[in-house]
């Protein structure tokens, strides 16, 4: 029995059609900002009309299938990497001596709401790249598929929900749960460019760097990342921890009058406390700074106030720890996720009363009010273990560049939980294949690494199988 048929690689292709048109549609955006600031819009305008009529080809000479599993990891896997490909092409065209290597990393940087550029100075851009970046990481906050599924959701878009890891309803049906996801998504918008904008933030600078802030992302308008006054920072740290601790499922129920227990939202406070305060003590930073630089590595969001290269070992080491574990479920964050080092904790706290109880005693699992299964805890064992392997292997990849190991890990961590902090590794002089490890860190990633591996050895099965034949 074949995995995948014709008319499997048919159906991929159908659905990437409609994803790949929307790209085109989204791009088309940056062009009436252009019209506005009276800047050239080529490079935004004719690769548009081209994408959204490629897409369309697509869609039109290929056939609908009905979506498994498989399929969705595929469609997710391959709908990030085309939306980066697709995405460089404005910076490729637009910023003079930038490859297309480099335009790709910008760009997979931006819709994985990663945070790092390769751009030396971001405040000579154009306006139109300026807000193509944070166009991007609005969008790409929620993802590129989530924007669409309740277009596909006629063929089993619940499916790429999953492949997301956003697993959580708000409401019955997958499509009606995206909409209220848009909604809610849109009023934080609008209350944190509202908020920063009386902060002090022009309109310009409010409107970007809330969008790059609620979808965790963190790209700036300002080559100092986020250069503002504390009323500002503190209003950042409130859309990070929006965008990255709670999720969309418990915002649609405070946001209708149900106040709930969120047990990582718990599991986020102490951490993020005791990280505060070493940030504190160790690198002599005032509060304020330390509360938004460990918000800013759990929520993966990546603004920086201070110079993460210029704080102690100490504090780059509990930011790296910050940075593995990244925000909630549920959320525009990246990393390991609280849920799972729940998991992982209550487990071994079982496993600890398992030891020390008669071996015939009862204990019963939970998780808050939830039973704590064998499935739960496995699979946060084996995303945990695979989200380290990466930062380990990266890491060493780094230090094979001629690298400080400490730094590597650092640099590695936040690529692979897609944070965006930095300690001056990833910059336009990276080399080359430091720069392509960086787009596949990213990658990997933003989709919970397992849906890539699916479309990169799914290939080689179906290469075996013929063989056998």
């Amino acid at each position: 029995m074949k995995l995948f048929k014709k008319k499997d690689v048919l159906g991929i292709f159908h659905e990437l059609g409609i994803l790949i048109s929307a790209i085109g549609f989204i791009m088309m955006i940056p062009v009436f900002v252009g019209m506005y600031f009276n800047e050239p819009v080529y490079y935004f305008f004719y690769p548009s009309i081209v994408v959204v009529i490629f897409g369309i080809l697509i869609n039109k000479f290929t056939k609908p299938i009905s979506i498994k599993l498989k399929h969705a990891m595929v469609v997710s896997a391959l709908a990030w990497l085309f939306a980066s490909l697709i995405g460089a092409v404005p910076f490729y065209l637009g910023i003079p001596h930038f490859g297309y290597i480099d335009g790709v990393f910008e760009s997979m940087s931006a819709w994985t709401t990663t945070g790092f550029t390769l751009i030396n100075n971001v405040e000579a851009l154009p306006h139109t790249l300026q807000f193509w970046r944070s166009l991007e990481q609005w969008v790409g906050g929620i993802g590129v598929l989530v924007m669409v599924i309740n277009i596909l959701s006629k063929t089993g878009a619940s499916a790429y929900y999953r492949a997301e890891a956003r697993e959580e309803k708000i409401l019955p049906s997958t499509s009606s749960t995206v909409k209220k996801i848009w909604q809610i998504y849109l009023l934080y918008t609008s209350i944190g460019i509202s908020l920063l904008y009386l902060s002090g933030l022009s309109l310009w600078e409010a409107v970007n760097i809330c969008m790059c802030g609620i979808s965790t992302g963190g790209m700036s308008i300002s080559n100092s990342s986020f250069p503002y006054n504390n009323f500002a920072k503190i209003v950042m740290i409130l859309i990070m921890a929006i965008g990255g601790i709670v999720s969309f499922a418990v915002h649609h129920k405070i946001l209708t009058g149900r106040w709930i227990d969120d047990i990582q939202t718990k599991v986020a406070i102490p951490i993020i406390i005791v990280a505060s305060l070493i940030l504190v003590i160790s690198s002599n930073i005032n509060p304020i700074d330390a509360i938004f630089t460990v918000v800013s590595a759990m929520t993966s969001t990546g603004y920086s106030t201070v110079n993460i290269s210029n704080l102690s070992n100490a504090s780059i080491a509990i930011l790296i720890i910050v940075m593995m574990i990244g925000g909630s479920t549920g959320t525009t964050t990246g990393g390991i996720k609280l849920i799972r080092l729940a998991i992982m904790a209550k487990s071994f706290y079982y496993k600890l009363k398992e030891a020390i109880y008669p071996h015939n005693a009862v204990i019963y699992k939970k998780l808050g009010n939830n039973p704590l299964t064998p499935n739960l805890i496995i699979d946060a064992y084996i995303v945990g273990f695979i989200y380290v392997l990466h930062y380990i292997f990266g890491a060493l990849c780094f230090i094979s560049l001629g690298y400080d190991p400490f730094k590597s890990l650092f640099e590695s961590v936040s690529l692979v939980a897609n944070i965006g902090l930095s300690v001056n590794i990833v910059n336009y002089d990276l080399n080359p294949m430091g720069k392509l490890l960086g787009i596949f860190s990213m990658w990997v990633g933003r989709l919970e690494i397992i849906p890539v591996y699916v479309l990169i050895i799914l290939p080689m099965i179906l290469k075996i199988k013929e063989k056998k034949r």
